[in-house]
């Protein structure tokens, strides 16, 4: 049972090891995406909905109407903020000229701050990976389990 339980926490120290630099990998492209390719516009707030973040804090997550330079017109609804916006309020957006459907509030730095702590995640995982297999290798029953040719 004692190997099974380990072999478990394995597995799922693994899944979120990944998944944490898979969020940070996300985050960056649309980051640095809408930060070289960015162009800004003007949209319009067409529904907000509030939700409760806990400690008093309420997030925002708003649906807008936004044209790019070709007047195309798109409809973007998980933009999240803390400004409490209502529908029919004018904001400035940026979208990638690349691939319009990504869009943020200019000024926005929501994506930017759980990008900071997915990054300091991702290497404090990465650093744990490195010392826990310096410590692996210097176990002397290491190399018992080694085939000898």
């Amino acid at each position: 049972m004692e190997k099974i339980e380990k072999i478990l926490l394995s597995v799922a120290a693994i899944v979120f090891s990944v998944s944490i630099i898979v969020l940070t990998l996300s985050d960056a492209k649309f980051i640095f995406g809408l930060a070289r390719h960015g162009e800004e516009t003007s949209a319009t707030v067409i529904d907000t909905k509030s939700h409760d973040e806990g400690r008093g804090r309420v997030a925002y997550i708003l649906k807008v109407e936004y044209t790019d330079k070709y007047n195309k017109t798109y409809i973007k609804n998980d933009i999240k903020t803390y400004k409490n916006l209502n529908p029919g309020d004018k904001i400035t957006i940026i979208y990638n000229k690349f691939s319009p459907q990504v869009a943020d509030i200019k000024g926005n730095h929501n994506r930017k701050n759980n990008f900071s702590a997915e990054l300091f995640a991702s290497f404090m995982i990465i650093i744990a990976v490195i010392y826990y297999y310096q410590e692996f290798k210097s176990n002397p029953n290491y190399w018992k389990f080694k085939k000898r040719y």
